[in-house]
């Protein structure tokens, strides 16, 4: 009862490494290998010669522009009435508005 069993012997890193990667690329391997071994169809003449469908081909020119402009002022508009109807009357109309700075773009072509 006193006898103790030896220790097992552990395997070092490289050679549990190269056991991984081995057993990774058989894998790989054999996951590839009903692919490669499955039949290939047969070849018909007619499919040999036969042309690439006509492709249409579409040409879009997008611009995006953004203009940053200051909003236009209108004339204030009073109510006045006067007996018994109402009559809307505008005042002299607003100085026009100073001229509109330059057009901002984002960068697009």
């Amino acid at each position: 009862m006193t006898d103790h069993r030896a220790r097992k012997t552990r395997w070092p890193k490289g050679r549990l490494r190269a056991l991984a990667w081995a057993t990774g690329g058989a894998a790989f391997v054999m996951a590839a290998a009903p692919l490669v071994a499955a039949p290939k169809p047969p070849v018909d003449a007619a499919q040999t010669t036969r042309k690439a469908p006509p492709r249409q081909v579409i040409e879009r020119h997008i611009i995006r522009r953004v203009v940053i402009v200051d909003p236009v002022a209108a004339a204030p508009v009073t109510s006045s009435t006067s007996g018994g109807g109402s009559a809307i009357q505008a005042q002299a109309p607003a100085p026009a508005p100073p001229p509109a700075p330059a057009t901002t773009t984002t960068g697009g072509s």
